[in-house]
């Protein structure tokens, strides 16, 4: 099975659903699109950009990704971009790459790149246009507008020692607890959403479309 997973910025795919790309791996074939550089807005040294996309690509290994692609869209910018030539871009990369489940950021935080990059998912995987099946929506760790409200729960118990040392990989990206994005909240949140659904460790998704033959 061909799965694409689309991040607005590099580490958004570790932090929504590392855990569940080291499962999946195993058995499919996974496209990973970055959509902006994710360095710009938060430094001034240009060389950050290779730095993430580095760091991207290590953490890929770890997770099993086999491809991935870097649009490098202005990072916190997305808001200034056309949504027409965002969604030209990826779907390009959809009618080559013919996805079956596509995962993308959620619409229910603060970061105006992630609303932009879940609302462009909408209109590319509109259905009739391509093969996708199934479309869902991770959970990214932060400050939130509205709740993120989940409906499905993916058993990561096994593979969340592999998101930990992948997300290790963004060395720039790691915070200190409190903060969301330090490692102790990605445990902690694993932990949360194990117990929501009766599992040890959990990643939450949403499910935005389903399509059965």
């Amino acid at each position: 099975m061909r799965i694409m997973i689309i991040a607005p910025h590099p580490d958004d795919e570790v932090l929504g659903m590392g855990g569940t790309i080291k499962k999946l791996s195993k058995k499919n074939d996974i496209l990973l699109t970055i959509i902006s550089e994710g360095a710009t807005a938060q430094y001034t040294d240009k060389k950050m950009i290779q730095i993430r996309k580095d760091s991207c690509k290590k953490s890929a290994k770890i997770l099993g990704i086999s491809d991935m692609k870097f649009l490098e869209f202005p990072d916190m910018k997305l808001e200034n971009i056309p949504q027409l030539e965002i969604n030209k871009k990826l779907e390009e990369i959809i009618s080559k790459f013919k996805p079956e489940i596509v995962y993308t950021s959620p619409n229910n935080d603060l970061n105006l790149d992630h609303k932009k990059v879940f609302e462009s998912t909408l209109v590319v995987t509109r259905p009739i246009s391509n093969n996708i099946k199934q479309v869902l929506a991770y959970e990214l760790p932060g400050h939130k507008k509205n709740p993120f409200n989940p409906n499905i729960f993916e058993d990561i118990s096994k593979e969340i020692k592999y998101k930990i040392q992948a997300f290790k990989k963004y060395k720039t990206e790691i915070m200190k607890f409190p903060h969301p994005r330090s490692i102790e909240a990605i445990e902690n949140l694993a932990i949360q959403r194990g117990i929501d659904s009766g599992l040890k460790r959990a990643e939450a998704f949403q499910l935005i479309r389903s399509i059965v033959d």
